[in-house]
């Protein structure tokens, strides 16, 4: 199931693959699970580098010639062609679409210690969505305002919990709320609908995938 926002078809294909399609654009964030290898990438997202979030192998399956790569220092070295780097606090331009750079980390585990990955807050029209990419829930989350979507882990273990999650939602106050990276690896298991359930009444929560 796809979520129309705005002139752009977003999907969250399984764990944290993100697929966004805005008019002529195909944007991938860290395509680790694909299901449709036809659709060929202008733009992928790459938040970390851990292997369901950076895989080579995949990537190779949805590249082009021209496909531009937006990730942070870490990364940049592990990928080959056109890698833009993007800083957090910083605001980039990639084919017309906008990106900048927010934190993304754990407090108190050691799986994401803050500087190894970044979230991304993707601007294009008037519509602003935000991919927190493997984090907990950290204060910089105040930082953010006016999103229609966001893209929030659940599964606890190496992000926050549900209930962190929750948390984060109540305090980004999206229009749209997408939980992401359950039921995909071991050690992250969540009930989507249990996240639904508590977000009740507070904004809406849309599921695009079990």
């Amino acid at each position: 199931m796809a979520l129309k926002v705005g002139d752009a078809q977003i999907n969250c294909l399984g764990h944290s693959t993100v697929c966004l399609t805005y008019r002529d654009l195909v944007i991938y964030i860290d395509p680790f699970v694909l299901k449709d290898t036809s659709k060929k990438a202008d733009i992928i997202f790459i938040s970390h580098e851990h292997y369901d979030h950076l895989s080579i192998e995949k990537i190779n399956l949805i590249r082009k010639s021209d496909t531009v790569f937006v990730t942070n220092e870490l990364c940049c070295s592990r990928l080959e062609g056109d890698v833009r780097t993007a800083h957090v606090g910083e605001t980039i331009e990639v084919k017309g679409v906008k990106i900048t750079g927010v934190e993304a980390y754990n407090i108190g585990k050691s799986f994401h210690p803050k500087g190894k990955g970044i979230g991304f807050v993707i601007e294009f029209d008037d519509k602003k969505v935000y991919f927190a990419g493997d984090t907990d829930l950290i204060p910089e989350m105040r930082e953010l305002s006016e999103i229609d979507v966001a893209f929030l882990p659940i599964s606890g273990t190496f992000v926050m919990s549900l209930d962190e999650a929750v948390s984060a939602a109540k305090i980004i106050m999206p229009k749209i709320c997408v939980p992401m990276h359950y039921n995909v690896i071991d050690g992250a298991k969540a009930d989507p609908e249990e996240f639904k359930k508590k977000l009740d009444g507070v904004c809406k929560v849309e599921i695009l995938y079990k």
